[in-house]
């Protein structure tokens, strides 16, 4: 294709996306000669992260052209591709499902994907993804949407469900490749530190098996040159968590302990937690039931007002670059490509990489049905994504993937039709609640205090 992509962003001043994918529109060969559309609701955020688009393409000379709206209609058309990277209020609705939640013992470190806070953060967000892919499918129908928000896999499946016409996956940042596989080569002492990508004659050699749900994924194979690694991957865990312990251990929730957690699931499912600061809230072990006391502890409560804190310096940095303050040639020097552009880049280019993707199972692992929406690695082009060969998932996990995977499928079908009969199911069949009575006092608390951010059909 001579000309590049049209990329349209829906949510420009995402925390964790909106820089890194100018950076990439601008620099990559395939995607500067295209478009990149930035849409953000409030004026203010798009201006800067538009400033910055214009400060970069202006000094790399790229021929991108940049549009910008706070009204996403005005620039859908004629998209190839349509990110979703938005949230309205995220650190002070996380904190909120936790706060409710904790009061009733149930405890989330991250409450955005599993627990209530999962469940009722889809709530708040999939309406508008839907209507989303409804202007897709009338100004876009080519287009592929890339769900980027949190629960991805909620967001997957909705649109899997309720929009099956219109091209859809759903993306997490974790398992970004090729970083991944350079990660653990590194860990596994194979490659030395600081390398970001592992040679073409060591990364043949290299065996790795992920699969699961997004933010429940596993390590289930780990070979290097014929020879299974996963003993010595244990090892680092286990040198990893004694280190912990020797440094004083931060008090932030969500990375607090992790490898002491992630040693003990290991031992437990003989795999080993790939996103560990989000799969020990997807277990109950953690949460303090019981009469023994829990290892390594009991997970630490999100914190949301310390993430406020986080995303509020993380946008005066963007400021800076945006006002000049920051030179350019710094955004520049810094800068390193994003997950979803990275994935655009390779269907536009037809460059034949892989990459970890939210999607259909399609037999890739064979004991779960072809339509359990997976984290796995996929080939793909312009024609989407196609999960490669896994094998079956060992029981134990197997079981905690079928429920969390029915959590999400109840998310979807309870956001949909606002049926509270079908939310307190989903809250049931949730890993972390173990009261039914509890449940019901979380989803009415959740309901009333969430109420001008949810859809009026629940009232």
């Amino acid at each position: 294709m001579d000309r590049g992509p049209k990329v349209v962003v829906l949510g420009a001043g995402s925390y964790f996306f909106g820089k890194p994918v100018i950076y990439n529109m601008i620099t990559s060969p395939i995607l500067r000669n295209g478009t990149l559309a930035l849409v953000d609701t409030d004026p203010a955020v798009l201006e800067t992260m538009m400033k910055i688009a214009r400060r970069a393409k202006e000094a790399a000379g790229a021929p991108l052209t940049l549009e910008g709206s706070t009204d996403r209609l005005e620039v859908m058309k004629g998209a190839d591709f349509v990110v979703l990277s938005f949230s309205y209020r995220n650190a002070y609705y996380r904190e909120l499902d936790t706060r409710i939640s904790k009061k009733y013992g149930v405890t989330m470190c991250s409450s955005d994907t599993i627990g209530p806070g999962g469940i009722f953060r889809a709530l708040r967000e999939l309406p508008e993804i839907l209507r989303i892919a409804d202007d897709v499918r009338r100004l876009a129908p080519e287009a592929w949407l890339i769900n980027f928000i949190n629960p991805t896999s909620v967001m997957g499946i909705a649109l899997m469900r309720h929009a099956a016409d219109v091209k859809s996956f759903a993306l997490c940042d974790g398992n970004h490749m090729p970083y991944v596989r350079a990660m653990y080569l590194r860990q596994l002492g194979i490659l030395p530190e600081g390398t970001q990508a592992a040679p073409p004659e060591v990364d043949e050699k290299f065996d790795l098996q992920i699969a699961g749900v997004n933010h429940c994924t596993w390590i289930l194979r780990c070979f290097y040159d014929g020879k299974d690694y996963m003993p010595v991957l244990r090892s680092f865990v286990e040198r990893e968590a004694k280190r912990e312990y020797e440094t004083r251990p931060t008090s932030k929730a969500k990375p607090r302990l992790n490898m002491n957690y992630a040693l003990e699931l290991m031992d437990l499912y003989g795999a080993f937690p790939t996103a560990v600061s989000h799969t020990k809230e997807y277990v109950p072990f953690y949460q303090g039931y019981g009469v023994t006391p829990v290892t390594p502890e009991p997970i630490v409560c999100f914190d949301g007002y310390n993430r406020a804190e986080e995303m509020a310096e993380a946008w005066s940095e963007t400021e800076k670059i945006a006002d000049g303050t920051t030179p350019i040639g710094e955004f520049f020097a810094k800068g390193r490509g994003d997950h979803a552009t990275d994935i655009i880049e390779s269907m536009w280019g037809n460059l034949g990489k892989k990459f970890y993707i939210n999607s259909p199972n399609q037999g890739a692992v064979g004991n779960l049905p072809d339509d359990a929406f997976l984290e796995l690695l996929c080939d793909l082009d312009m024609k989407g994504p196609r999960p490669r060969p896994v094998g079956d998932m060992p029981r134990g996990l197997l079981g905690l993937t079928q429920q969390v995977l029915d959590t999400h499928e109840l998310t979807v079908e309870a956001a949909v039709s606002c049926d509270r009969r079908i939310l307190l199911r989903a809250l049931a069949t949730d890993p972390l609640v173990n009261n039914l009575s509890d449940a019901k006092h979380i989803m009415a608390e959740l309901l009333e205090a969430e109420r001008d951010h949810l859809d009026r059909r629940w009232f």
